[in-house]
């Protein structure tokens, strides 16, 4: 993939994309938004601080939505187990009858 270029709080980026399903411009939009909102809330901190502190929140907000997934994973996978065991059951009832 060729690089591209991204701006971050005025500073231009010219990065190499890792992924095609996600665009750069939409995590570069992602990232400008979460630094502006934190350099305006703590104005005296530096910029290095602003980055750290939107890495922190991104990340946080990754290992939620991570959590979330695996939550209804586990959710499903008990949902379609117990469907299973009825659909086996009723087969069991069905086979009993035949005989």
């Amino acid at each position: 993939m060729p690089s591209q270029e991204i701006t971050i709080c005025g500073k231009v980026y010219s990065i190499k994309p890792v992924s095609s399903s996600v665009p750069m411009e939409e995590v570069a939009t992602l990232v400008n938004a979460k630094m502006n909102e934190l350099s305006k809330a703590k104005s005296k901190t530096s910029m290095v601080d602003v980055a750290v502190l939107t890495a922190l929140n991104l990340g946080h907000e990754l290992i939620e939505l991570k959590q979330g997934k695996e939550s209804d994973d586990k959710q499903l996978n008990q949902c379609l187990d117990g469907m299973i065991q009825k659909l086996n059951k009723s087969l069991d009832v069905i086979e009993k009858k035949r005989v």
